[in-house]
């Protein structure tokens, strides 16, 4: 379901999850209200600070830029909290640098969510960063 422009949303940032972050969540948390507990704290991007102030907390929301992916806008939430049995989760978002036509607010896309089992993030993860937001520019922010 799309919001529309007299939709009542909150926030400076319209929160927005790519299909692959939905069929990621979906793996992750079988149960519905695993699943919901982390679209809440997903959501908590929508008062995102606009980036400049790495690490710096946001209502209880800890975040930094993925250092690799920093000139593209990538970063991660962390989850300190325990969903599902999962624990160290991390939410990937890429921050879109320009607003689409009748959207009422800029979009923060989430790309992933995932487990992280290392501190540090594999070259593959980082193509599949890129890649996912390759696809959601080439869907959403390409006109014809």
């Amino acid at each position: 379901m799309e919001l529309g422009v007299g939709s009542n949303l909150f926030g400076a940032y319209w929160v927005k999850p790519a299909g692959s972050a939905m069929i990621d969540a979906n793996r992750l948390f079988p149960k519905c209200k695993d699943y919901q507990l982390a679209r809440r704290h997903a959501l908590k991007l929508a008062f995102w600070p606009g980036g400049e102030n790495e690490g710096e907390p946001v209502v209880d929301m800890d975040w930094e830029w993925i250092r690799a992916r920093r000139t593209e806008r990538i970063g991660e939430m962390r989850i300190h909290e325990r969903i599902g049995g999962h624990r160290n989760l991390r939410i990937v978002f890429w921050v879109a640098d320009k607003t689409l036509t009748d959207d009422p607010l800029p979009r923060i896309w989430t790309l992933s969510v995932l487990a992280k089992k290392r501190q540090d993030w594999t070259s593959p993860e980082l193509k599949v960063f890129s890649a996912r937001r390759k696809i959601v520019i080439a869907r959403n922010y390409k006109l014809p």
